[in-house]
């Protein structure tokens, strides 16, 4: 990926199924300053039909979804943008899946659990033209496997969420408790 500098807006398309999910990350992402949800798909075809339109920097997706899976969708966008950032937001975690995502091309794995924490760090590390893992990853061994957490993410001010940011996270967690 590309590296952008701190004057290039970063465009970022939301991909995940719940609406609720969706509506509380466009909250986080747009928050933060030069940053801008573009769009927001429901399913991997739309995605990859948005994707393929509006062409962003970031593509935050959760695995996931009814009709296309993220996998596919994944694979699908590296192939025609293979510049964009992808950050997967799930719920799954497996060591086989990790290697999997790392060898499609995603650049960037969150747990939906650590999302209050992580994700605003992990978009910025990926829009920067490096990789971030959560913390659970390195956790199960498979650091070895996937390449190096970001090290160098700006200082928190930036990146930090406020308190309304985490209520919304936090909401959306327990959400998805409920759902599944």
């Amino acid at each position: 990926m590309t590296q952008l500098s701190a004057e290039t807006p970063v465009r970022i398309l939301i991909v995940d199924d719940h609406a609720v999910v969706r509506q509380g990350l466009k909250t986080i992402l747009n928050a933060q300053e030069g940053w801008t949800v573009c769009a927001e798909a429901k399913s991997g075809e739309e995605a990859l039909a948005l994707a393929n339109q509006l062409r962003p920097e970031i593509v935050v997706m959760d695995l996931s979804m009814p009709g296309m899976s993220g996998l596919d969708a994944l694979r699908a966008i590296r192939s025609r943008l293979p510049n964009a950032g992808i950050v997967i937001l799930t719920l799954h975690f497996s060591v086989q899946l990790v290697r999997e995502i790392v060898k499609l091309g995603a650049r960037g794995y969150v747990m939906k659990s650590d999302a209050d924490r992580d994700l605003v760090d992990a978009v910025s590390a990926v829009a920067a033209g490096k990789t971030y893992f959560t913390a659970q990853i390195t956790t199960h061994g498979v650091a070895a496997a996937t390449p190096p957490r970001a090290t160098s993410i700006p200082s928190p001010s930036p990146t930090a969420l406020t308190e309304r940011e985490r209520d919304a996270v936090r909401t959306i967690a327990q959400t998805m408790r409920k759902l599944l």
